[in-house]
């Protein structure tokens, strides 16, 4: 088992993940995405395998895809003995690399020696979010130990990222008709963005920009939505002179 060269050229970052943006696109079923994902794992991030796992609504973690065999095992494995690196990404929300992974048996006592048999040496775990929830985790594995690469990291947290739209997306005519509602919201969103400027421009004597300013800067302090405070000054709730 070796890693593969990293295919990060431009032009090959680009066809990688342009199949699996089209994919998403299609309306492909997760089961093809997520194999898409991992099989990117492999060629950008240099690898030599990589899996997918994702909570379980009733505990625990389950493995979705692994790119090969060895790699299905090794999620499993982690899965069952609860630890590793994927399931501690999970827990702390945040990646998790491994750059030697015999040095780590203290931490992980039943996952490593299992990894280190199969032929992995190193792992970059990256956690999948969804709404300000962590959801599962992208696993790549090494063959060889690794150095810790930022590109590599930023790589992960993409393809994480179009993991998790693989698992989400919705198909058919309600995927159209969310579509639509979310146009028409946008719509009107901005409708209400107009007036609210324009009021809270005219109340004050500033500038449009200024006035948008005051607008998403009110919405900081106070943590709420843009959508809800430019709502609140269209309907005459909210007084422009209050966000200042």
């Amino acid at each position: 088992m070796t890693d593969r060269t990293p295919e990060r050229t431009g032009s090959a970052v680009t066809s990688v993940l342009g199949g699996i943006t089209a994919r998403l696109v299609e309306g492909s079923d997760s089961e093809a995405v997520l194999r898409l994902v991992v099989d990117a794992g492999v060629e950008l991030m240099g690898a030599a395998a990589s899996g997918v796992m994702v909570v379980d609504p009733r505990g625990g973690l389950d493995v979705l895809a692994a790119s090969d065999t060895p790699a299905n095992l090794v999620e499993l494995l982690q899965a069952q003995v609860e630890h590793g690196p994927c399931v501690e990404c999970v827990e702390a929300g945040d990646v998790v690399a491994a750059e030697q992974l015999a040095s780590e048996r203290t931490r992980w006592p039943e996952f490593v020696p299992v990894a280190l048999e199969l032929g992995y040496h190193a792992a970059i775990a990256v956690p999948m979010w969804l709404d300000g929830n962590v959801v599962g985790g992208l696993n790549v594995l090494y063959a060889q130990e690794q150095r810790g690469d930022a590109d590599l990291v930023r790589l992960g947290r993409v393809l994480a990222d179009l993991a998790v739209l693989g698992l989400v997306q919705e198909r058919g005519q309600r995927r159209a008709d969310r579509l639509t509602e979310h146009t028409l919201s946008t719509l009107d969103d901005r409708v209400y963005l107009g007036q609210a400027i324009g009021i809270v421009a005219g109340t004050l004597g500033t500038t449009p920009a200024a006035a948008s300013a005051l607008l998403s800067g009110y919405a900081v302090r106070t943590r709420q939505t843009l959508r809800v405070v430019v709502r609140a000054v269209a309907d005459g709730v909210l007084d422009p002179g209050s966000l200042a």
